[in-house]
């Protein structure tokens, strides 16, 4: 047969070639003899089982593989790099190969290739001498298919016959009748209980001499098969589980019995229905006659026909524990002869019985004590012990091995000192003295040394054990690894102590760092300071953009304080909810720290944020300092709180340091965030008025500014400047703005007749009712209509700061009320957020110069020239100006020699509850203004 260039055979393995195992397969002079019927006569029930074509006994030596036994093919040998029984004794286990054309080690063999086409192989090792694997029992098809587990059991007990054969070296020992003297009789039973003897001395297994004896017994006996059980209790009943079963004259029926292979019998029902005869502790006899009575139904399936049987019974202090059962012999058997000649083989048959339940009662306790250290190699915990005496450990499970980084004998050679960090200690001493006093266990927390020099922190618990009948004792360590405890716990002290959002200290965190931030006494930065930065107007951030823009924005605020904090080692940051972070630095001085704050407070204020179209922020910041560290963390923060309330009452954008008396004006302004919350409900906002005049003819006014004001029955009245920023920040500002026009323009109504011509009312619109009400311009001109009232009696003043919360939806406010005839002036022009553009940009019809310009005027060298050019660029833009805060003559004067439109002030008029009545001249105007 040609060998296939592609072909993945291997050349034979070690076993193969091993000198032992060929001298072995010499010695027994099989090799290149005929066919015997002994071996013929097992391939073929093979056949016959397992509904194969093809079913061999083969040896194998170095260079071949030879068939002392084939049915189904002609071949005598085959290379042996081609036979598949060479995989079976070179792992001397049993091989099934279910489809060799898709299994990578044969697809490419000739034999697969090729006649005989092997698609399924099966083989089971045969053995000689010493155990030495010879060759296979197997089985072959070409076709496909499995080997279920009781076809398994069967091929393995064909195996054994041939193996059993082998091992005789000889024809079957008498191949007569039975010997007539008494002499030769026993000395073929003795030679029989001595060979079972020596094996069983020599280590073989229990199992498989009682399996040789009852061969031997059936080939001396000429009988059909027999069979070797053991007596069981299961279920409540005596069970015979058969170990082995073998066969002596092929007949149809032993074929079929033999083919289910081992099985449980019940013992009960069978000895029933002999006399009980079955369990007598002594040697039986069974004739024909004996089992007449007993119909076939009684027997388990296919069983043979009894006509006859020997019972050679297994005894051990009086009880049958097993039995050997040899059937239908030619001719019967002599009860008295068989008592007498095979008591030799009931003793050493129940002393091997004997000695194989110990082999599975020690069995049963390996696999048990196996899969107790199986479970405590598996488990998380470290188990460890060690002896007191030799202070060495004895036993380590894999799993402690494997976190600790030693191997078994590493471990053992350490003593406990050397693996339990602090064990030396005087704490750790007197707890293991606890432990020889009598104390039953100890838990501690430890670390345990690893090999690579880290260290292992556990959680131990240790006992203190005492072995059998001697006075020596072990100490037993149960410890868990803590590692994942100890990162769970740093994890959940993470989250107690910081913001999730900015991962900054949280108030709980930072409060905890500040008391632990405090300078010493004679450190050179003994000043602590506190610095709470809140952004102005976040919340119109929030209702603008949404809560994930915000929240992008706070992480940039985070990362921009962050980093203006890198210069300053050991300072703290925290967000403490909402809009607010605390800094916490120790400086030299009070002007450091303000220069500080001041530095942050640019910084936000330069920062441009992409997440909102470049647009700009501001903080506020209040500052409270302490030295040495005497006061409180939470006083600290309470008096920082104090002084950014300020900074937000003063106009924003700016730093507040905390100054006696704070403390009572924040407790005031959290009653007056109390109060208002209820004040438009009760009716407390009222209306002012503010005259407005031309400067060229101050007459009488041809407008006014609406102001709203606040009267509280307990704390009485309450100025804007308080109350307003309060509003807008609780969301009361549209609702309250809403109102201020309604009943702006019913004063206008109700008033029209005796106003002079052309007359105006000027309401502030705030920044939140532009970001927050998108109806507004709607509203406006639904409010004129109802009234009857023209637009032009309307002019609505925004600030600056509105501009900069959203431009383009602002622009897109201001052009809608714009374009349908509403004046639109920008207030407070030169503070805050002035810029060029904002004139270019947005639709204004007046821009009002602040009060703080006008102040002034005309003696400030530097308040002339910034009106100045204010005036000038307005007129450039073709905008009308209106100036705030007159309060002398000179600075009206001033203001009319350079071309200011409009006025007022309190030098005019002050507010009053009522709209402005015309007079014929107005009594400041007199005398020449030019």
């Amino acid at each position: 047969m040609p060998h296939c260039a592609s072909c993945s055979l291997s050349p034979p393995g070690s076993r193969i070639k091993d000198s032992s195992r060929l001298e072995a397969l010499d010695s027994l002079r099989l090799l290149d003899t005929p066919f015997e019927e002994r071996f013929d006569v097992l391939t073929r029930l093979a056949c016959r089982l397992f509904d194969v074509p093809i079913a061999l006994v083969s040896l194998v030596d170095d260079e071949r593989q030879w068939f002392k036994s084939a049915q189904g093919i002609t071949l005598r040998e085959t290379p042996v790099e081609y036979a598949f029984c060479a995989h079976v004794v070179e792992a001397n286990a049993t091989l099934v190969v279910t489809d060799a054309s898709q299994d990578p080690r044969f697809r490419n063999n000739p034999l697969v290739l090729g006649a005989p086409h092997i698609r399924f192989y099966a083989g089971v090792p045969i053995h000689g001498p010493a155990g030495m694997p010879l060759g296979t029992f197997c089985i072959i098809d070409t076709r496909p298919r499995g080997l279920s587990e009781h076809d398994k059991e069967t091929l393995h007990s064909l195996a054994r016959l041939v193996t059993l054969d082998i091992a005789h070296g000889r024809q079957p020992l008498y191949l007569g009748e039975l010997p007539e003297s008494e002499s030769a009789m026993e000395t073929t039973v003795g030679a029989l209980s001595t060979r079972a003897e020596q094996r069983h001395r020599a280590g073989a297994a229990p199992r498989l001499i009682l399996l040789e004896l009852l061969d031997d017994l059936l080939r001396l006996a000429r009988c059909e098969y027999g069979l070797v059980g053991e007596v069981r209790p299961m279920d409540g009943t005596l069970t015979l589980d058969v170990l082995g079963m073998s066969l002596g004259e092929v007949s149809h029926d032993a074929q079929a019995f033999f083919s289910q292979g081992r099985r449980r019998l019940s013992l009960e029902r069978m000895n029933a229905l002999v006399d009980n005869r079955l369990l007598r502790p002594e040697i039986q006899v069974f004739s024909e006659r004996d089992f007449a009575r007993m119909p076939s139904s009684a027997l388990p399936e296919n069983h043979p026909r009894l006509r006859n049987a020997l019972l050679v019974p297994f005894v051990v202090n009086d009880r049958n524990i097993g039995l050997m059962l040899i059937a239908n012999r030619p001719g019967g058997f002599d009860q008295d002869r068989a008592k007498r000649l095979l008591k030799p083989v009931m003793h050493i048959g129940s002393r091997l019985l004997e000695s194989l339940h110990k082999d599975q009662e020690k069995s049963a306790l390996y696999a048990t004590l196996e899969e107790f250290r199986a479970t405590l190699d598996a488990t998380l915990d470290l188990i460890l012990i060690f002896e007191e005496e030799s202070q060495h450990f004895t036993y380590c499970n894999q799993g402690g091995l494997d976190q600790l980084g030693y191997s078994d004998d590493e471990l053992k050679a350490l003593s406990p000192a050397q693996l339990i960090d602090g064990l030396d200690s005087t704490e750790l001493t007197a707890q293991f003295a606890a432990l020889r006093q009598g104390r039953n266990s100890i838990r501690l927390n430890t670390h345990l040394r690893c090999r690579d020099g880290d260290t292992l922190p556990v959680q131990a618990t240790i006992q203190r054990t005492r072995y059998e009948d001697c006075d020596r004792y072990n100490y037993v360590i149960v410890a868990r690894d803590l590692r994942e405890s100890l990162e769970a716990q740093r994890e959940i002290d993470w989250i107690t102590h910081h913001d999730a959002l900015t991962r900054q200290l949280n108030r709980t965190g930072f409060l905890k760092a500040l008391g632990k931030n405090r300078p010493g006494r004679h450190d050179a930065s003994r000043r602590q300071a506190i610095l709470l930065c809140g952004v102005d107007r976040f919340k119109r951030i929030n209702d603008a953009h949404g809560t994930a823009v915000a929240d992008d924005v706070l992480r940039e605020l985070a990362g921009a304080f962050s980093s203006a904090l890198a210069a300053y080692p050991g300072a703290l940051l925290g967000r403490l909810g909402g809009d607010e972070f605390a800094i916490a630095v120790n400086l030299t001085s009070d002007k450091h720290a303000l220069e500080l704050a001041d530095a942050l407070r640019h910084r936000v204020e330069q920062h441009r944020f992409p997440m909102l179209d470049e647009l700009q922020l501001t903080i506020s910041i209040g500052l409270a300092t302490a030295t040495g560290g005497y006061i409180k963390p939470e006083e600290l923060l309470r008096r920082a709180n104090a002084a950014q309330v300020q900074a937000k009452r003063h106009g924003r954008n700016r730093v507040r340091q905390y100054m006696s008396g704070m403390l009572q004006e924040a407790s005031r302004h959290q009653s007056i965030e109390r109060r208002l919350s209820g004040a438009f409900a009760r009716g407390d906002f009222y209306l002012h008025f503010q005259p407005q005049w031309q400067l060229a003819d101050l007459s009488q006014p041809i407008g006014a500014e609406v102001l709203l004001r606040w009267r509280d029955e307990k704390l009485g009245v309450i100025g804007p400047d308080v109350f307003v920023p309060i509003l807008e920040e609780n969301g009361m500002m549209v609702e309250v703005g809403n109102w201020i026009i309604e009943q702006a323009l019913d004063e206008l109504v109700a008033g029209r007749d005796a106003l002079p011509e052309g007359f105006f009312i000027s309401i502030n619109v705030s920044a939140i009712q532009l970001m927050d009400d998108d109806h507004l311009a709607t509203h406006v001109m639904e409010a004129l209509r109802r009234r009857g009232l023209p637009t032009h009696m309307l002019e609505l003043e925004i600030t600056e700061t509105a501009l900069i919360q959203s431009p383009d939806w602002i622009g897109q406010q201001l052009a809608a009320l714009y374009d349908l005839g509403i004046r639109i002036a920008l207030d407070d022009f030169g503070t805050g957020f002035s810029s060029l553009s904002h004139l270019k940009q947005f639709p204004f019809d007046t821009i009002k110069i602040d009060k703080s310009f006008i102040a002034g005027l005309p003696g400030s060298g530097e308040d002339r020239a910034i009106v100045e050019s204010l005036l000038t660029l307005c007129s450039g833009f073709g905008r009308e100006v209106c100036a705030e805060g007159i309060e002398t003559r000179e600075q009206l004067e001033f203001l009319t020699r350079h071309g200011c439109e409009r006025v007022q002030g309190y030098y005019l008029a002050r507010p009053g509850p009522e709209l402005p009545a015309p007079v014929v001249s107005h009594p400041k105007s007199q005398g020449n203004l030019d």
